[in-house]
């Protein structure tokens, strides 16, 4: 492959890493595999409208070369007018909680014109696939899925599971982590809630009203992450949208038993190795952890099944999908 690959990414905001840290450690990949790549970062913070036409016209400067942009600036990609042009789109939870006219420029510049001018896209799931194509139909022969990879960190751990006083891990606090639905669903059942992420004073609220027992954790590096993955009995992930669900296939290949939505990507992303509850129904939710804690037969399927499941995700097979992908383009 003789064309260079620009790996485009946001200027980062402290403390959000997630969507780097893959395209980080494909870019190590596809130097493995001795493709001609460069990771390169936008110049500007993607806030306020003169920094994001600042952003789009620095990518003009890039011309003849195979533009990928990787992050949550898909308005970067209407910069690349001299380059073939590639764009991911992770999810589209944005709309969701947006509305009127601050919704509307999103759909267009994050959506729509990007959509209609990148030479291929990708998403991380069908599922954000299909939100594409209702947005903007007749363009899934340009959108190709390319499933996350999980990090190598994410080993099987042996462990003895806690009945009488589980440890439940979850993962995220923003709007569609649904962790006061799963507060409520957890009064009066002994076990310690493991928090990943900042709590805003409503939440820590409803944790208070409910009689939550919880430890919240935050700023972990990986190996801290994967530590509390191994000390964990199970993972409650049940969001009400999400792209992906990085969390199933970390907790799947890490030997963890699985709750999650039957809803968005999480199925998909699941397959048959996860206990599926619906994420707006308290009392699904409470029956699904309930049933987690006392079939010790289910916990064993599940977990065997997510050992195969996550074995998929690993990170030289999804870095040979974008390579086919490059390669198309050429």
């Amino acid at each position: 492959m003789k064309k260079k690959i620009i790996l485009l990414s946001r200027k980062t905001f402290p403390g959000s890493q997630s969507i780097e840290y893959l395209f980080k450690e494909l870019y190590q990949e596809f130097q493995t595999l001795r493709l001609n790549v460069k990771a390169k970062q936008l110049p500007y913070y993607s806030k306020g409208l003169f920094n994001r036409i600042f952003n789009a016209l620095y990518v003009l400067t890039y011309r003849n070369k195979i533009v990928h942009v990787t992050g949550d600036v898909h308005y970067a990609i209407l910069g690349a007018w001299f380059s073939k042009r590639v764009l991911t789109i992770h999810d589209l939870s944005f709309l969701e909680r947006t509305k009127g006219l601050k919704n509307a420029i999103l759909k267009l510049f994050w959506v729509s014109l990007p959509v209609k001018f990148a030479h291929q896209i990708t998403t991380v799931s069908e599922s954000t696939k299909q939100d594409i194509l209702k947005i903007i139909p007749n363009t899934a022969e340009k959108i190709t899925v390319i499933p996350n990879f999980i990090d190598d960190i994410f080993k099987p751990t042996v462990r003895f599971f806690n009945s009488s006083n589980p440890r439940i891990l979850h993962i995220g606090t923003a709007f569609n982590k649904n962790l006061d639905r799963l507060a409520e669903a957890l009064s009066g059942i002994e076990c310690t809630l493991i928090i990943m992420g900042a709590l805003d004073q409503q939440q820590k609220t409803k944790l208070h009203a409910n009689n939550i027992q919880y430890e919240n954790k935050l700023n972990l590096s990986w190996d801290q992450l994967f530590q509390q993955y191994q000390q964990a009995d199970l993972l409650a992930f049940v969001s009400t949208i999400e792209g992906f669900g990085m969390p199933i296939i970390e907790a799947q290949a890490s030997g963890l038993p699985v709750i999650t939505s039957n809803i968005s990507a999480m199925p998909e992303v699941a397959a048959d190795a996860a206990l599926l509850v619906d994420p707006f129904d308290v009392d699904a939710i409470r029956k699904g952890i309930m049933t987690m804690i006392n079939d010790d037969e289910l916990r064993a399927i599940l977990v065997k099944k997510g050992y195969q499941n996550a074995a998929q995700y690993r990170k030289e097979n999804i870095a040979k999908q974008y390579v086919q992908l490059y390669d198309s383009l050429i």
